[in-house]
């Protein structure tokens, strides 16, 4: 029964692939215009080349699984969970959030089957419990994947917030305003926090106030540290206050956070290289240590063995006697 489920959902699996990658038939007269414009097939081929430079995933696997999304369950909690994720990550505009979904229900039916098929002959809670582990890794592994993409990228953004803050700090102080300050730090930095930024900047030359922009830098983000950051910034321009002070107070703020931080992962260190310590390293002290008293203590009592049974010994190849009487025989 298995067997023929098995099979069941690969054909399926490989007829919805045929259907998601069945090639677009040209009709006669696109074909034309391309033979009369040879400038637009040069195009063509750029661009075919452009897309071949682009890794496996976005170019088969991520349309594959758009294709397979329009007949997936896709509730509205999932796709904001996704999406919030993919911004954080930096993915907007690559990823979308029904692709995800997609890929977590590919994956959480396709390793299984994959169990199932190498598995095939043998029954038995391992072979059902690894369905079942294969099956949770399976929809948890993109999203997983995403979440462990925006961690890093939060935590990137985090280490440079302070270098960040000293640059706006000391352009405010030169008299220049904050998109001003903004835009220096765009042209002078590098990284998650800059590409932020920019488009933070870009935001604001569309037509978005400023508050609401550094707003949406805030929750895009989502690192604690530069939201009360622009919480304050927010706070002291609708007062009218001053600017200075405030980044100045801020950035000192972020340098004593950050200061707490690097000692607070100081002191988890021990605490950390104690679990390697016990698993691999003192085993293998011991062994060196220990094995060579261990080896000569077992043949010292297999030797006291035979001394009281009689035999050969092992060390010298002997013959041993049983007892006295047989040792005065010997004699």
């Amino acid at each position: 029964m298995l067997l023929f489920l098995g099979i069941a959902l690969i054909f399926a699996a490989l007829l919805l692939g045929a259907f998601a990658f069945a090639p677009q038939q040209r009709d006669l007269s696109g074909r034309i215009r391309v033979l009369q414009n040879p400038g637009n097939a040069t195009k063509q081929g750029l661009r075919d080349a452009d897309e071949m430079n682009k890794s496996f995933v976005v170019r088969v696997v991520l349309p594959f699984a758009e294709k397979i999304a329009k007949y997936v369950p896709t509730p509205d909690a999932s796709i904001a969970a996704a999406q919030k994720e993919i911004v954080g990550a930096g993915l907007a505009g690559k990823v979308a959030p029904t692709q995800i979904i997609a890929l977590q229900y590919m994956l959480m039916i396709g390793l299984p089957m994959i169990v199932i098929l190498v598995s095939l002959g043998t029954n038995g809670m391992m072979k059902w419990g690894g369905v079942g582990l294969c099956a949770m890794l399976g929809y948890r592994l993109p999203i997983g994947i995403v979440a462990g993409r925006a961690n890093k990228r939060r935590h990137e953004i985090q280490k440079a917030l302070p270098f960040t803050l000293d640059l706006i700090s000391i352009s405010v102080e030169a008299g220049v305003a904050m998109d001003g300050a903004l835009r220096i730090v765009a042209e002078k930095t590098s990284g998650p926090l800059t590409d932020e930024i920019v488009l933070t900047l870009r935001e604001i030359q569309l037509g978005k106030g400023r508050e609401e922009a550094l707003t949406d830098l805030a929750n895009r983000t989502n690192v604690d540290d530069l939201k009360s950051f622009i919480t304050a910034i927010n706070y002291i321009g609708r007062l009218g206050g001053s600017l200075v002070d405030v980044i100045r107070i801020q950035a000192e703020a972020m340098r004593i956070k950050r200061k707490q931080r690097a000692e607070e992962k100081a002191m988890k260190t021990p605490v950390k290289i104690m679990i390697p310590l016990v698993l691999f390293i003192f085993p293998s002290m011991f062994i060196v240590i220990l094995g060579p008293a261990g080896i000569q203590l077992y043949v010292k009592i297999s030797n006291t063995a035979e001394l009281g049974g009689g035999g050969k010994s092992k060390t010298t190849g002997e013959n041993i006697p049983k007892s006295r009487t047989d040792a005065a025989t010997t004699q």
